[in-house]
């Protein structure tokens, strides 16, 4: 492949995978930034939850008699409750505040229970709050007023928790999102180097098959320059009558048309570029129209409507039966060329001397031949592209007893 192609396709691919390299990168990083944050949010909730469930539950074993006594004995009565992992205040309100109930071996040192009770119930009778005792540890207080026996506020429920743990499960989930999001990063880096390497194949492919096209193009028309070169001089030498050399260079002049012609269909049907037209025909009729009429070929059909593209069909059955006539004339079998339609298929037979077993696989390629074959290798190539552009097929089989049997297989219409 020349370099400035190799460059291109290089940058080309290049591009490609940062492409699809930032856009996995983008995904990843927005993924990893809503579960981190919806993870933290459900921490946050989760420990929230449960200091107002403390809260309601001191709420609900308290309470105060018409003397306005506290009674607190059933919520001591109930295990875990006061001192398990948090500190539960009752804080009764008024000047001086009064402290009601305080855990037995406070977790947190505050300096004035009552106004972090008044700070986070300024917005209504629930409310949190988060901060530092004194000693700098961080708590998550909850706060909840309570009531006497005429429904007045007369003291407020504190419940502070660590945070802690609510911090290091989110540190750990924080980990582990990013090792994750990292294993996808590097897994989608890959994948997208090999996916434009996939996507860059099409195109490859058909540089290569351009290149390999020219380069056959340019070796088959060398020998008819070649032959009209030679016969230019013999002109100039005056070696064979001007009318003789004449005559040659039309007959090299015609099959240098010819395959100029081949060559430029087999190009546009390659890039997919020749139109096809499809319309119901009669399959038999269309390949009768085109059976040569100086030759003598057996023919057989039954009525056959395909949806197919006249021109291209007529091309191939005419290229087929080309074939099959010149490498019947190669040999000294009598038995004509036979043509049969039959249920979308069209059949060319022949006793020549069939292909080579070694070539088979390889002759619908261009510019494939057999060993002394006259054609240029383009006939059979031709036809392939036809078939696919049919949704059909070309298949090739030596007959038993000798010769050639083509199968050019369409979709037949129901």
């Amino acid at each position: 492949m020349p370099r400035a192609r190799e460059r291109l396709l290089r940058g080309l691919h290049l591009r490609l995978s940062a492409v699809w390299t930032l856009a996995w990168l983008l995904c990843v990083a927005a993924l990893c930034t809503v579960a981190i944050a919806t993870h933290a949010r459900l921490t946050q909730l989760d420990l929230a939850s449960g200091l107002r469930l403390r809260a309601t539950a001191v709420y609900g074993l308290t309470w105060f008699d018409a003397q306005g006594r506290f009674h607190d004995e059933t919520a001591r009565k109930e295990p875990g409750l006061l001192d398990a992992d948090a500190d539960v205040w009752v804080i009764g309100n008024g000047a001086p505040a009064k402290v009601l109930l305080a855990p037995k071996r406070p977790r947190f040192d505050l300096a004035d229970p009552s106004a972090s009770a008044d700070a986070a119930l300024r917005d209504g009778p629930e409310g949190a709050l988060e901060g530092r005792d004194r000693r700098g540890r961080p708590y998550l207080l909850q706060a909840k007023e309570t009531y006497d026996e005429r429904d007045r506020a007369v003291a407020t429920i504190l419940v502070l928790a660590d945070p802690a743990a609510r911090d290091a499960a989110q540190s750990a989930f924080v980990r582990r999102t990013l090792a994750i999001a990292l294993g996808f990063a590097v897994f989608g880096v890959f994948v997208g180097h090999w996916l434009s390497r996939r996507s860059l194949r099409p195109a490859i492919a058909s540089f290569e098959q351009q290149e390999r096209f020219l380069a056959a193009a340019a070796h088959e028309l060398r020998t008819p320059v070649a032959r009209l070169q030679a016969l230019c001089e013999t002109a100039h030498d005056g070696r064979e009558p001007p009318a003789q050399v004449l005559a040659k260079v039309e007959r090299v002049a015609a099959q240098t048309a010819g395959l100029v012609d081949k060559l430029l269909l087999l190009a546009r049907l390659d890039a997919s570029a020749a139109p096809a037209s499809k319309e119901p025909v009669r399959l038999d009729l269309l390949v009768e129209a085109v059976l040569p009429e100086d030759r003598a070929i057996e023919f057989h059909a039954a009525e056959s409507v395909v949806n197919a593209d006249v021109r291209l069909i007529q091309t191939a059955v005419r290229n087929l039966i080309e074939n099959a006539l010149v490498h019947s004339a190669t040999t000294d079998a009598s038995t004509p060329v036979a043509v049969t339609v039959e249920a979308g298929k069209v059949i060319v037979e022949d006793r020549g001397p069939g292909f080579p077993a070694d070539l088979l696989a390889r002759l619908r390629e261009p510019f494939v031949s057999g060993p002394g074959s006259p054609g240029s290798g383009l006939g059979l190539s031709i036809v392939q592209h036809i078939a696919q552009l049919h949704g059909g097929e070309l298949r090739l089989l030596n007959r038993p007893g000798g010769g050639a049997r083509v199968e050019l297989v369409l979709q037949a219409r129901a």
